[in-house]
């Protein structure tokens, strides 16, 4: 048997020993730095911290390294923030179906245009997500309407003065707001004002769009609307003598209100069918529902909708009635428009 003298085998240890001596232990920084090395695993991180308050802690960490400012550009992650973003929003399932088509439009377009295989990034994949998310941001703040979006909507027509009724010996007028009058308000048919000089004499210079208006609760058959496209002013009523000038306004949730000092209307965002509705999936990609988890059936009630005003309704005195037959009057009027009725 061919065995090592003792001598040779003392050496081999000592050299083992000295070489694991002179080895520079594990280096935790570099495992760290490696495992943040990996740009989709970023980009999974980052979308599992999507919430309000995201943008400015993005701003942040896309300042840590390259790789992090990468995956900040990252147009999956973009995605993933319009889709939070958008999804507590009014008109969120056409908002988010138009971006998706838009986007494999635009794709499709690039590829035949370049002649980029199937399987090549295309320019407008790594930037269309960040870009619409500003674009509706931006799109957000807007308060004009144009009279062919306004015939595309459907209101919820509530009145701010309800019935009154006597309690603790005072009569007390409800909000008109706890009951909507009609939820089926169009303005349909909407047509060019001042294509001839007869109708701009009868109508004055000041609307651009008039039309039909559908669904009133009067239910009187004729009622027109008027628009000035400009300064978002509408009016509606029978020719001459038409009811209070209203103005169209955009809300926080991203719906369209129209209000005159009598009346409300808010925006309804339709229900959507099951096999209309998309969702992101993990990967990226797009999925159908079967139907709508319990938030956004919540959202769409219209009780939601009015949610904020019903919330501050304040019991005040009426400017002008301070009694009826010896009786105090008070109506029930939301914080925001008290001044208006005290």
């Amino acid at each position: 048997m061919n065995c090592a003298p003792p001598s040779d085998i003392s050496s081999i240890s000592i050299s083992r020993r000295q070489q694991a001596q002179h080895q520079e232990p594990p280096n935790k920084h570099d495992s760290v730095k490696s495992f943040f090395a990996t740009p989709d695993l970023l980009v999974n991180i980052f979308c599992l911290l999507i919430d309000d308050n995201f943008l400015p802690s993005l701003g942040s960490l896309s300042l840590v390294s390259k790789n992090f400012h990468r995956a900040s550009q990252s147009d999956q992650l973009w995605r993933e923030v319009c889709y939070k973003r958008w999804r507590g929003k009014w008109g969120f399932h056409p908002r988010w179906q138009k971006a998706l088509a838009d986007y494999y439009n635009c794709i499709e377009k690039e590829r035949q245009t370049k002649r980029l295989p199937q399987e090549k990034t295309t320019e407008v994949a790594r930037q269309f997500w960040r870009s619409r998310y500003f674009s509706e941001e931006q799109d957000a703040t807007r308060n004009r309407i144009l009279a062919d979006e306004l015939e595309t909507l459907v209101f919820d027509f509530r009145f701010w003065i309800g019935q009154p009724t006597v309690i603790d010996g005072h009569i007390v007028v409800k909000s008109g707001l706890l009951e909507s009058a009609s939820t089926e308000v169009r303005f349909s048919r909407p047509i060019k004002v001042g294509e001839n000089s007869r109708e701009e004499d009868s109508l004055g210079p000041m609307w651009s769009v008039r039309g039909l208006l559908e669904g009133h609760p009067c239910k009187e058959p004729g009622i027109e609307w008027f628009l000035d496209e400009p300064s978002g002013v509408v009016q509606w009523g029978f020719l001459p003598n038409l009811w209070p000038q209203g103005s169209v306004q955009r809300l926080d949730n991203w719906g369209w209100q129209i209000q005159n000092p009598n009346v409300v209307l808010r925006s309804i965002d339709p229900l959507p069918s099951s096999t209309s509705i998309l969702e992101a999936g993990e990967s990226g990609e797009t999925r159908l529902k079967s139907k709508l988890d319990e938030a956004e059936r919540i959202m769409f009630t219209s009780d939601n909708l009015w949610k904020d005003l019903l919330e501050t309704l304040e019991n005040v005195p009426l400017r002008n009635t301070p009694s009826v037959n010896g009786f105090r009057v008070t109506a029930d009027i939301p914080r925001a428009f008290i001044g208006q009725y005290e």
